[in-house]
């Protein structure tokens, strides 16, 4: 029988938050993070509509038994459909700094009797995953919100198994028609300088999305 665990790993992000922030990375503007009480847009009717959600999950290609993890998951708008995925065998790790979107999470789970899911409040500089855990980290319109983002990547990368992959979804800065604030957006090259300069490289893309880039990193092979 599955089982549902909330982790409340609650111990210091929240005077962290309190503290002066990095407010530029790499020439990028960090954006702040999008607040609880605006959960609702997350689940908005349009949403797949508007980011074609469930193109972009098929082409994450879960299978039975696999390890991932949905990074700012929010209230589960993805953390759900993936758990479902993965199947009994599976575990979605969901990764949250803001204890109210977890607590919807987990309704929201029981309401549909997932119990897959283990769910972690991590901190603004560490996720708080399991070393060498997961095959896949599902990042959909979070990244740019990370006030740490070297610390942030640097703990994923730990978490990954050998072979496992970031998935960085993440509006078009190069479109202007993408109804999104500038701070929200970011562009490829943008985010290949990021990923590349800390420890990853880019494995594959799917540029078939409305509204959003998808690129895939993996690894990359330890400087000689």
């Amino acid at each position: 029988m599955f089982r549902l665990f909330l982790l409340l790993l609650i111990p210091s992000w929240l005077s962290a938050q309190t503290a002066t922030a990095p407010t530029e990375y790499q020439g990028r503007t960090i954006a702040k993070t999008m607040h609880w009480e605006a959960a609702g847009w997350l689940i908005r009717h349009k949403r797949d509509q508007e980011e074609a959600t469930l193109l972009m999950r098929e082409e994450l290609k879960l299978k039975p038994g696999m390890t991932v993890c949905d990074m700012g998951s929010g209230n589960g708008y993805h953390t759900l459909p993936m758990a479902e995925a993965v199947g009994s065998l599976g575990k979605v790790y969901a990764v949250e700094v803001q204890p109210e979107m977890i607590e919807m999470l987990h309704e929201r789970a029981k309401g549909k009797g997932i119990t897959n899911i283990v769910s972690i409040i991590g901190e603004i500089d560490d996720p708080k995953l399991p070393e060498a855990s997961c095959d896949m980290i599902l990042l959909v319109d979070v990244y740019h919100e990370f006030s740490h983002p070297e610390a942030m990547l640097a703990g994923m990368k730990k978490a990954l198994k050998p072979d496992g992959v970031i998935v960085m979804v993440e509006f078009r800065a190069e479109d202007d028609s993408v109804p999104i604030k500038p701070e929200h957006k970011m562009t490829k090259a943008q985010i290949n300088k990021e990923y590349l300069s800390n420890g990853f490289k880019l494995v594959r893309e799917f540029n078939e999305l409305p509204w959003q880039h998808m690129m895939f990193f993996g690894l990359a092979p330890a400087a000689e």
